[in-house]
C-alpha cells in the first residue's frame, strides 16, 4: 500500500475517465515531496495549472516544487525544459516523486440551437390606453450554432529514484470558457477521482 501522496491502489462539466496504479511497483512506497510539471510551451497555461495543482497538493500536507519556479521559461523562446534539466532539478530539490500533467487531445463538436419565441408579460392596466402604451408583442431569439470543446488530460506520478510510473489518471474536461476555469476544473476532477479511489487523503 502506498502512503503519503498515494494511500491505496489505485458534475456535468467535469469528470475523470480512468485511473491506473502500478500495484506491484507501488507496494510500500511513500511520497512526501513532489516535483510538479505541466507539459506545455504555453507559459501562462503552465503557470496557472501548476499553481492550482500545487495549491491542491499542499492543502493535503505535502511539499511541492513547481517546475516553472526552478526552470523558468525564456519568454523570447518559450519551450519545455529538457528531460535532463528536469531530472537534475528533481535531484537538486530533493523530491521523491515527479507529477507530470499533459494534454492528450482536444475534441470539438458543433450543435444547433433553434430559436425561441415567448410572449412578454406586462403589468395589468384598468384602461386600454395604459395597456396599449405599455404593450410589447413577443420576444424572439435567433437560431445559432454552439461549438463544444472537450479536453482530455493525462496525469502521471513517477518514482524519482527509479523513474518508473506509479500512477496514471486520464481526465475529461468539458467546454471550459477560460484558462482559469479549465485549470480549476482539471484540478477538481483529478483530486475528486483520487479521493474516490482512496489514493489521496480527503
Amino acid at each position: 500500500m502506498i502512503t503519503g501522496f498515494i494511500l491505496a491502489a489505485c458534475s456535468s462539466s467535469k469528470k475523470s475517465t480512468g485511473v491506473w496504479v502500478n500495484k506491484e511497483k507501488a507496494q510500500g512506497k511513500s511520497y512526501h515531496k513532489l516535483f510538479l510539471i505541466v507539459m506545455t510551451a504555453d507559459v501562462e497555461a503552465r503557470s496557472v495549472i501548476e499553481t492550482d495543482l500545487a495549491a491542491a497538493i499542499t492543502s493535503k500536507g505535502y511539499q511541492v516544487v513547481k517546475s516553472i519556479d526552478v526552470l523558468p521559461p525564456v519568454l523570447s523562446d518559450p519551450k519545455m525544459p529538457t528531460k535532463d534539466e528536469v531530472v537534475n532539478k528533481v535531484k537538486e530539490t530533493g523530491c521523491d516523486a515527479v507529477f507530470i500533467a499533459s494534454l492528450l487531445k482536444k475534441e470539438e463538436d458543433v450543435r444547433y440551437e433553434p430559436g425561441t419565441t415567448a410572449y412578454s408579460i406586462r403589468p395589468y392596466y384598468s384602461y386600454y390606453s395604459g395597456y396599449y402604451s405599455n404593450w410589447y408583442p413577443t420576444v424572439s431569439t435567433k437560431e445559432y450554432y454552439v461549438k463544444d470543446k472537450t479536453y482530455f488530460m493525462q496525469s502521471n506520478l513517477y518514482d524519482a529514484a527509479s523513474e518508473e510510473i506509479m500512477l496514471s489518471v486520464q481526465s475529461e474536461i468539458f467546454d471550459p470558457s477560460s484558462l482559469k476555469l479549465f485549470s480549476g476544473n482539471y484540478t477538481y476532477t483529478l483530486f475528486k477521482q483520487l479521493q474516490k479511489e482512496n489514493l489521496i487523503k480527503k
